[in-house]
Parts: C-alpha cells; sequence; structure tokens
C-alpha cells in the first residue's frame, strides 16, 4: 500500500513539473523587424519553437485603406497558421501609406501579439546598386543585368576611356543590353560601362563602379573578299599541281606495290624472239607461158625451135 501511495505521488509530482514548465509566461516580445531592399520586403522575427510544444504564427498588416475601414487588420494570406519565421509583404505592401505590422503567436494555448516597433512605409526601402556583368563580343559590349524589381529604374553610361563627357546614357528595359562599338563609329579601344538604380517613388540613386573592357579594332572590309580569293586561287593552283604529278605518282606507286617477280632459269632462253630459216626447194622447175590468140604464130615458131634444137646432136 505504501508503495502504491508512493509511485502514485511520484507520478504526480512529475506530470506537475512538465505542466508548469509548459505552462511558463511567454516572452513580451519576439524582436520583430522588416528588412527591405530594392522594393522587396521580408519581415523577420525571433522564434518560440523552444519554448512551446505546437506553436504557428500569422501575420498582419494595417494600412490607410484598412484604417478607414473601421481600423481593421488584414492577414496575409501566404502567412497564416505557419511555422516559419518570415513573411514576404512586397505584394501586400503595394501603396505609398504606413503600414502598421503585427505577428500573431499561439504557443499551445496561449497567445502573443506582437507588432512591429514602428509604422513601415515602402519609400523608406535601401536601394542597391544594379547586379551586372560586362563582356566583349566581336565588336560588341554585352551587359547582363540581374533580377530587377518594379519602380526600379535603370540607366546605363558607356563611354571610351579618357572621353566620359562624351558619353553615351541608355534606359535599360530588359536584363540584357548589346552596345554595338563598330555601328555607333567608336573604333576599337578600352570602352566603360556605368549603371545607375533610380528609385521614381523617392528620387533615390545608387550607381555601380566603372566596368572597363578592351575592344579590337575592326577589320578593314575589303579583307574578307581578299582572303577569300587568295584561297580560291591557292585551291586550283594545289589542284593544278597535284593533277600533273597524279600519273607520275601512280607510276611510283605501282613500281613500289606491284614487285616484277624473276623468272626462273629455266625459262630466260624463252625470252628470246624464234628465228624461222627459209629453205628454197633444189627441184628444177619449168616455166610456162600462156599466150594469147594473137600470139600464137609465135608460139609455134618457138615450138619448133625447140624441136630442132633437140633433135640436133
Amino acid at each position: 500500500m505504501l508503495r502504491t501511495r508512493s509511485l502514485f505521488e511520484t507520478v504526480t509530482s512529475a506530470f506537475l513539473i512538465a505542466t508548469l514548465s509548459h505552462a511558463a509566461p511567454l516572452p513580451t516580445s519576439l524582436n520583430v523587424s522588416i528588412q527591405s531592399e530594392n522594393m522587396r520586403h521580408i519581415l523577420k522575427w525571433s522564434s518560440l519553437q523552444d519554448a512551446c510544444c505546437s506553436v504557428n504564427y500569422t501575420v498582419r498588416y494595417q494600412g490607410e485603406f484598412e484604417y478607414m475601414q473601421n481600423a481593421r487588420w488584414q492577414d496575409e494570406p501566404l502567412c497564416v497558421d505557419i511555422v516559419r519565421t518570415e513573411c514576404d509583404l512586397t505584394v501586400a505592401l503595394s501603396s505609398d501609406s504606413d503600414y502598421n505590422i503585427s505577428v500573431l503567436t499561439r504557443c499551445d494555448d496561449a497567445t502573443l501579439w506582437t507588432q512591429l516597433p514602428k509604422s513601415f512605409n515602402r519609400r523608406d526601402t535601401v536601394l542597391l546598386a544594379p547586379k551586372m556583368d560586362v563582356r566583349q563580343r566581336d565588336g560588341q559590349i554585352e551587359v547582363l543585368f540581374g533580377e530587377r524589381q518594379n519602380h526600379i529604374n535603370i540607366n546605363l553610361k558607356i563611354w571610351k576611356e579618357g572621353d566620359e563627357q562624351n558619353a553615351s546614357i541608355r534606359e535599360i528595359t530588359g536584363q540584357r543590353f548589346h552596345y554595338d562599338v563598330w555601328q555607333e563609329g567608336g573604333g576599337g579601344g578600352v570602352y566603360c560601362v556605368k549603371a545607375e538604380a533610380v528609385l521614381d517613388l523617392s528620387n533615390k540613386q545608387n550607381s555601380t563602379d566603372k566596368r572597363c573592357v578592351q575592344v579590337q579594332e575592326p577589320e578593314p572590309p575589303w579583307l574578307i573578299p581578299v582572303a577569300a580569293g587568295v584561297v580560291v586561287t591557292l585551291s586550283l593552283v594545289l589542284a593544278l599541281i597535284l593533277g600533273l604529278m597524279t600519273p607520275r605518282c601512280s607510276f611510283w606507286l605501282r613500281k613500289f606495290v606491284l614487285k616484277k617477280e624473276p623468272l626462273p632459269g629455266a625459262l630466260l632462253d624463252w625470252t628470246k624472239p624464234p628465228i624461222y630459216i627459209f629453205i628454197e626447194p633444189q627441184e628444177s622447175t619449168h616455166t610456162v607461158s600462156l599466150l594469147g590468140p594473137s600470139q600464137e604464130p609465135d608460139r609455134t615458131l618457138e615450138v619448133k625451135e625447140t624441136c630442132d634444137e633437140e633433135m640436133c646432136p
């Protein structure tokens, strides 16, 4: 019985200690602050995650418009019952009026209401110098800009080194800008650029340091046609030389690749041409003459003379 009672008291004491520790009073402030740069407004506050079992936050604001409507507070739709400790109010704070901003904290069953120490106006934003990257490419100066916010204008100043009084000023409308040095008639040399951000709500200004790049002299307009003509001429001459050398090279190649094998000794005599010998026959021949009718008497006389000769001793 005593052991059961002691165990019950121990468990009860532990429960009371845990309950009292979580029921400790909340801090009176969340250290709420707002960071505004280049018209982007981020509200931040300290966390109560360590002091609560469950905690969430709701951000509310009150501008001139909300104040005229029975001084009501407007919840920021993207920051209702959130657990993170920051809220983007760039879209919500869209007018030039003063805004009261507060954070409602729910820590378990407790509620804490913390307000920004003083009202905020977007005119108080900190204007930063533009982020830019300068490159030189084929006679052009390419300038790349980072993310831009509304109500911020950027003017770009371009000049040839040593001639800043005659600088050219261009208004930037996008994140990429090209300046054709050759088309502008500037020629080669060192060119410098400087970007200036202007906030049209409060006339604030902030500029970058100057950035300089080397631009090469443009090639003369006749250089490309002349170079093309030289290349064509050299190609024709080379083709002609190869055409003349092709038969001789082909003969040398065949002579080197197709080597002539020597003939066996038994066949060397067959390389001489045969000798043909004609032998005239030694038999006696008789000559026979064919006479026409008109020559018949002469033939009779010839036969007679022949007969006489044969009969003579």
